[in-house]
């Protein structure tokens, strides 16, 4: 039996989550589907796959033999590209997940770029609210802010922003301007939320070699920095995000930075890799394309 069918069958198993629905991804009979696992797992001697009445969830080894077998059949349909295509440059498909805000606002606008240097390559771009989980859950590239734990893959900087409070002018000629990180408390607020988090992240103030936190209570919150932005430029209240997703706002007027003496320190941002997708032409040609082709102050 074909060993590359058997690899393919494993990841649209994994990917669609159920052997029918990749027995219709790849165009065979769901006893085809069966047939080609059963027969992979005896050949590797082991449980890829458990299978109930309700659920289906890959074993330990599973887990660890479908990032392989992601990896040989991304080398094997590049080689045939360049082949077919007479081209030597990298291809196949780049999976990307990026926070809301940051993937609309710097990654789409690069895109075309990306396209002209390297025609062969397609992206698949996640944006949501999975922003600060460093988990990888199957993506090839995570932009991500902040410093992920030691050992959680190969670490790409392409550079730093800060933490900003923001409010209108509108706003603030009618409720004041806080001196304070306490007085916010007296103020509207926005906050942002996750799925995680849903009535909002803690807001950090960092100063003089000392963190605090502050829990305020908000009267919106929202899961997009480019929401948060819209509505503290629309004087719906003071908000905390980071300066590269509010930079043309503040340069412009729209909205405008309170509390300046706090979170001057600079925070990282980040490609986190997968050790094992890290040296795959494509995920390496697009790495370096964001660190070298991207202004992530988000200034220009």
């Amino acid at each position: 039996m074909d060993r590359f069918s058997a690899l393919e069958v494993l990841v649209a198993i994994a990917d669609s989550g159920g052997f029918n629905r990749a027995a219709v991804r790849l165009d065979m009979s769901p006893a085809m589907v069966s047939t080609h696992l059963a027969r992979l797992e005896e050949r590797l001697g082991a449980k890829l796959i458990e299978r109930t009445t309700r659920r289906l969830d890959l074993t330990p080894q599973g887990r660890h033999f479908l990032d392989e077998a992601r990896t040989i059949l991304s080398l094997l349909t590049q080689a045939e590209t360049a082949v077919r295509r007479g081209t030597g440059g990298p291809s196949g498909r780049v999976q990307i997940d990026a926070p809301g805000a940051i993937g609309l606002r710097f990654v789409v606008p690069a895109l075309p770029a990306l396209r002209a240097l390297h025609p062969e390559i397609v992206i698949d771009l996640s944006v949501g609210d999975r922003g600060t989980v460093f988990r990888t859950d199957g993506f090839d590239l995570l932009i991500r802010v902040g410093s992920p734990n030691e050992g959680q893959g190969h670490i790409v900087p392409l550079g730093e922003t800060r933490f900003v409070q923001i409010a209108s002018p509108d706003y603030l000629a009618r409720r004041g301007t806080p001196g304070t990180p306490e007085e916010l408390l007296e103020h509207d607020l926005v906050n942002y939320a996750t799925a995680a988090s849903p009535i909002g992240h803690r807001w950090r103030f960092w100063r003089d070699g000392e963190m605090h936190w502050l829990r305020p209570p908000g009267v919106a919150t929202f899961n997009h920095g480019g929401a948060i932005a819209a509505a503290v430029a629309a004087g719906v209240g003071i908000g905390q995000t980071l300066e590269m997703l509010v930079a043309p706002e503040i340069a412009e007027g729209r909205v405008v930075p309170i509390l300046t003496d706090w979170n001057r320190n600079g925070v990282p941002i980040q490609l986190v890799i997968p050790e094992d997708r890290a040296a795959r032409p494509a995920v390496k040609a697009v790495a370096d394309f964001l660190r070298d082709n991207v202004d992530w102050s988000g200034r220009r």
